[in-house]
């Protein structure tokens, strides 16, 4: 038989002579026991540890059983804590008015220790089924957070609290808003109340997208599944919550592998033509570039391809700092790059453009201590008639980039128009 674990039992009672016995059978029976005389006491004690159960008088001084109940039963808890009343009283509305504060069962005096044990074995069969399903969804590794119908935590299992960086116990008993940021942290309680209103679900029984705020103020996305359930206390709800954080950066990333070059950061070949095709939907006039770095194939089999490598990127940096924030630059492969002028109509707008890229690009290289240089040849397209293709542009700036090396290299050539 599986051996049921021992309890937290706070026992309120104010008779020394019906505590003592009492707490003697538990302890025996390898219960801890906190005693104490009041119920302003016992709520105390309810607040400052959780027990297991509850052994509750009716009358004692101060408040008494039925109202320390009440209070008890609105306190945050992070499970099931059942109270039992014990009364030597046998007026009805006396257990009634007990089991209407909250109690969940009742025990006359003088306690018998038969049923006493009784109700304690049966107490911890209860404990342990609920430790159970609790240690289930404290190892889910979604985080559960269950709130009731004003919004207040009731459950926040580890998952939640490793991804929002708050302990459960500074969650549980506070409003679920507080794991939101602004403005949605302020319209939760409204969305609540028109639920209960309304009946319309915005986010009750579906799965979206959201974000939540944790501890330190960072606001993550996370995923967010919300069920409704009837409890015999009201409405709860279910929140099945994950960090997108990990995914969306790797998705991000792989994204943007999909359209930039590795070694250099600028855009690859295929954003390049997307792009070119973009601009060529619309009416607005732009230039094409067409670049070869002069010199590269020197620097790379002489001295190796990290030091290529090294002298790709810092000429993918110059020519992005050369130009503005609205031209594209891409690699177009090995060394070769394409450069997108928005709004050029001009070649002579577009020549000077490219001769401030030659200038950039005739500074030396420094890669580990040695000076290499390099230069650049580039042809000049300008875009005029809609519809011009993009391989079509391409193959005349790359024809005015060759004409380029052939009269001297580390120079631009515009593309001559067709005959």
């Amino acid at each position: 038989m599986t051996q049921l674990g021992k309890l937290h039992v706070l026992l309120a009672e104010d008779t020394r002579s019906i505590a003592l016995p009492v707490q003697a059978a538990l302890e025996r029976a390898g219960h801890r026991v906190t005693h104490v005389s009041s119920g302003e006491e016992a709520v105390a004690a309810f607040e400052r540890e959780t027990p297991d159960m509850v052994l509750m008088d009716i009358v004692m001084p101060g408040i008494g059983g039925i109202e320390a109940t009440r209070r008890i039963k609105v306190l945050p808890a992070d499970r099931w804590v059942p109270v039992m009343m014990t009364t030597s009283l046998d007026a009805d509305e006396d257990l009634v008015a007990g089991i209407e504060a909250g109690a969940d069962d009742y025990l006359t005096k003088p306690v018998s220790p038969n049923v006493l044990d009784a109700r304690m074995r049966s107490m911890q069969r209860i404990a342990a089924i609920q430790k159970s399903l609790d240690s289930i969804i404290d190892n889910i590794i979604e985080g559960i957070i269950v709130i009731d119908r004003a919004g207040l935590v009731i459950k926040f299992n580890r998952a939640a609290e490793s991804m929002f960086g708050y302990p459960a116990r500074e969650v549980i008993g506070r409003n679920v808003s507080m794991l939101m940021p602004p403005p949605f942290r302020h319209e939760h309680d409204q969305y609540l109340a028109r639920y209960f209103t309304t009946r319309e679900a915005r986010i009750v029984g579906k799965a979206r997208r959201v974000l939540g705020q944790r501890r330190n103020g960072e606001v993550f996305p996370m995923y967010l599944g919300v069920t409704e359930v009837l409890t015999p206390e009201g409405e709860n709800f279910i929140g099945l919550v994950r960090d997108l954080t990990q995914e969306e950066a790797m998705q991000a990333r792989i994204e943007h592998l999909a359209w930039h070059d590795a070694l250099t950061g600028l855009v690859n070949r295929a954003s390049l033509w997307q792009t070119m095709e973009a601009w060529l939907a619309t009416p607005a006039p732009f230039a094409l570039l067409f670049l070869d770095l002069d010199g590269f194939k020197k620097v790379n089999d002489g001295h190796g391809h990290g030091t290529g490598d090294e002298v790709l990127r810092v000429a993918a940096e110059r020519l992005r700092r050369a130009l503005a924030g609205t031209d594209v630059v891409g690699r177009f492969g090995g060394d070769e790059f394409v450069v997108l002028l928005a709004g050029i109509d001009e070649e002579r707008r577009a020549f000077t453009i490219a001769n401030r890229l030659v200038a950039e690009l005739s500074d030396p290289v420094i890669v580990d201590g040695h000076e290499h240089r390099i230069g650049v040849s580039i042809g000049i397209v300008l875009r005029r008639a809609s519809d011009v293709s993009a391989q079509e542009l391409v193959r005349a700036a790359d024809a005015a980039m060759y004409r380029a090396k052939e009269g001297g290299r580390n120079r631009a050539v515009v593309a001559r128009p067709k005959a």
